[in-house]
């Protein structure tokens, strides 16, 4: 009964997670709208004096960089507060899960790189203005693209053992072919992705998931209160 407890506690977590990045796509789709329409009408309003002829756009960068950082705030959350902590106690009844809590630690290192590679390119930035050394400066950028490639990389692997192979490990578990839809929409939006276009398909994926995992815990709840009743 304990082992049934601490699987569907961790189900709920995981659950929990996919939620809040649900939340996260609704609040970047809302800041990708607010601010072409803060924009278009920071345009318009140029011509129409004593109006300030970037005030308006600066406005509306400031209006998107705010829900853009909301929305990474919520992943971050989701991802490091909930998923991981979920897999890492569903490792604990199915040591299966312990690849999918492993590739949580793959993005958190590979989100840590990527960060510090931004620092780097930022200081090769500021370098130019006051090094006359173009050599060293250009070292600087190509150092910093590597680290950010680096950084990159591993927090695609990172996605790929948590979101895909985590969706298809739920699939054997406890087959609900919800979950393995969920997994070939994540395989295709990551492809999508490394080409350059925007992948929504992972919004449905991270529906699918809450759907099937809210029908497991149901199944695991009612399996489990079955003996009390008897």
């Amino acid at each position: 009964m304990e082992t049934r407890n601490v699987e569907i506690s961790a189900l709920r977590t995981l659950r929990g997670g996919f939620l809040y990045l649900l939340v996260a796509v609704i609040v970047g789709i809302v800041a990708a709208f607010a601010g072409l329409f803060s924009f278009i009408v920071a345009i318009g309003s140029m011509s129409m004096p004593p109006h300030s002829p970037f005030a308006g756009v600066i406005g509306a960068v400031a209006i998107l960089l705010v829900l853009l950082l909301v929305a990474v705030g919520i992943v971050l959350y989701a991802v490091f507060g909930k998923i991981r902590p979920g897999m890492r106690r569903l490792s604990e009844v199915d040591n299966g899960f312990r690849i999918s809590y492993t590739g949580t630690t793959l993005m958190l290192v590979g989100l840590v790189i990527m960060v510090l590679g931004l620092i780097v390119l930022v200081a090769a930035f500021a370098a130019v203005s006051f090094s006359p050394m173009r050599g060293s400066v250009l070292g600087g950028l190509i150092l910093a693209l590597g680290v950010l490639l680096i950084g990159g990389i591993i927090a695609i692997i990172g996605n790929i053992l948590t979101f895909v192979v985590g969706a298809f490990k739920l699939y054997s578990r406890y087959q609900n072919s919800l979950y393995m839809a969920a997994g070939i929409l994540f395989i295709i939006d990551i492809a999508l992705i490394l080409v350059g276009f925007s992948g929504i398909l992972s919004l449905v994926g991270y529906i699918l998931m809450y759907i099937a995992l809210g029908d497991t815990i149901n199944k695991l709840s009612t399996a489990a209160a079955t003996p009390a009743q008897a």
